[in-house]
């Protein structure tokens, strides 16, 4: 338990469920971990329409901002609805750290984009601290990623951004923008994302085999996949390459886990690739536990990330991942010792490395192995945790 004087934080996380991404599923995570551990903690959380139902812990105050078109979940595309969304959810995010001012001493953005920088100046009129966890690399709507764009307006935001007590670097990627954007070295704290090795482990062969029965897939070997259906994940890298290995692997079937805007062209590219019959698009899944261990392969394409949630959460499954080499993934991933990189873009190296698992089922186990080792040893949420109350208390000098 922590055993510092009482701390009250406020999270400011616009995606608080374990169905929209990484950074939805960290916050949540991070949030009852915290509260399990004796901190006082509320949430503020953009209100949506249309989520899967996600079990919260009831004694962890959410306050839902509003914004308008709440049907819309992900706003990272860079066009003018969702420009506008993010404002009003930012004013209305306003309104409730006023009402709530006397209810907390340091706000902890997750994501360092438009609700914290609407915010910095009022939240250093209540003499607030304020730390902000980067949620991505070079995408150039967070604070890491600001060098160079949107002219003077960049200027502008940089230098409102220095009025911040702390930044969460959960990769070394990210820790360099944010020296290239010019904050100070002594602001920077390098906290890489965590796992809950309870909600996310291993089963044996019987329990795997449930798991298959229980969703409904055949008795062939399962690729996965998990996240967004965004462009940048390179899902579309994936269809090309999978529809190549099963030529000649056809005891394989493929699912995608998660639901975005590229969803239908996704289907579409299926349909003429000719692999409509041994591939699955779930949607927004809550069970992905049961997913990912009814898995035989964990494949993650993308072309950006930040800290990738949905490998750890395979790696914790001991799962054997192929994966891009990008990012903080190069940190995680150490290629053919516990998991195996292939260059982003690439459909025939990809192709490869399916192959290789596939062929070689010994190694494939030896990989996930040392995937969980590697987890439990690194990247525990218990670890992480610990390293968040710690620097609470040295943020309120306690």
């Amino acid at each position: 338990m922590y055993s510092y004087k009482p701390i009250s934080i406020c999270m400011v996380s616009p995606l608080y469920h374990t169905s929209l991404g990484g950074v939805g599923r960290q916050a949540l995570a991070l949030t009852e971990k915290l509260k399990s551990q004796g901190i006082s903690v509320f949430v503020i959380a953009r209100k949506m329409k249309g989520l899967p139902v996600c079990n919260f812990n009831t004694h962890i105050p959410v306050y839902k901002a509003w914004a308008i078109r709440p049907d819309k979940h992900n706003l990272e595309k860079m066009n003018l609805i969702n420009i506008i969304i993010s404002f009003s959810f930012c004013l209305s995010i306003a309104i409730i750290l006023f009402k709530k001012r006397k209810e907390y001493d340091i706000v902890h953005f997750h994501g360092a984009s438009l609700p914290l920088m609407s915010n910095i100046l009022l939240l250093k009129l209540y003499r607030k601290k304020i730390i902000a966890k980067v949620a991505a690399a070079n995408l150039g709507t967070e604070a890491g990623s600001l060098k160079g764009r949107y002219s003077l307006l960049g200027k502008i935001l940089i230098s409102l951004l220095k009025k911040v007590d702390c930044f969460i670097a959960i990769s070394e990627e990210i820790k360099k923008g944010l020296l290239i954007d010019g904050y100070d070295q002594n602001k920077i704290v390098r906290i890489p994302n965590f796992i809950d090795t309870k909600a996310f482990y291993p089963v044996n062969k019987k329990l795997r085999n449930n798991f298959k029965k229980k969703l409904f897939l055949p008795d062939k070997k399962i690729i996965t996949f998990s996240g967004r259906l965004v462009e940048r994940k390179g899902i579309h890298i994936l269809l090309q390459s999978f529809a190549m290995v099963v030529k000649k692997h056809k005891d394989i079937f493929l699912i995608i886990l998660g639901g975005g805007y590229l969803k239908k062209n996704l289907k579409d590219q299926s349909q003429a690739f000719g692999i409509v019959k041994n591939i699955k698009f779930c949607g927004f899944v809550t069970n992905i536990y049961e997913y990912l261990n009814a898995t035989d392969i964990y494949i993650f394409p993308s072309f950006q990330e930040g800290f990738p949630n949905a490998v750890l959460e395979a790696m914790a499954c001991g799962l054997p991942v192929i994966a891009t080499k990008i990012g903080v993934v190069v940190d995680i991933i150490k290629d053919g010792e516990n998991g195996l990189l292939v260059e982003s873009g690439n459909k025939n190296e990809l192709a490869n490395a399916l192959k290789k698992l596939i062929s070689e089922p010994e190694y494939a186990l030896s990989l996930g192995q040392n995937a969980l080792k590697t987890i439990r040893e690194n990247y525990n949420i218990d670890i992480i945790a610990n390293k968040y109350l710690h620097l609470y208390a040295k943020m309120m000098n306690l």
